[in-house]
């Protein structure tokens, strides 16, 4: 479970920089390019996060808080719109302050 909480920080910040670079794309092209890496990284977080979801129905894990965080993590990245992306950290202290729902 620790590797794939890894690969989903990873994920988050892969994706923070791939939309850093489409946002500072010179050329319609390169911001295209920019915005297919985005939608490949985003189908990553998503499979990570069916993970999770099979992680949290399963009967013998005990301890459900992390992949709880980890899931909404991956939910905020991925359906936000760009512009209005939260960067990791924010999104982390949103969920400790219990006032993302």
């Amino acid at each position: 479970m620790d590797r794939t909480y890894k690969k989903i920080q990873e994920g988050i910040e892969n994706f923070e920089d791939i939309e850093d670079k489409m946002n500072s794309a010179g050329t319609a092209a390169q911001k295209e390019k920019q915005e297919a890496d985005l939608k490949t990284q985003i189908k990553k977080l998503q499979r990570l996060r069916d993970q999770l979801k099979t992680w949290q129905t399963a009967s013998d894990i005990k301890d459900k808080a992390p992949i709880v965080e980890h899931r909404r993590l991956i939910e905020v990245v991925c359906h936000l719109p760009l512009t209005a992306h939260v960067s990791l950290g924010c999104m982390a202290r949103l969920i400790e302050s219990q006032k993302f729902v």
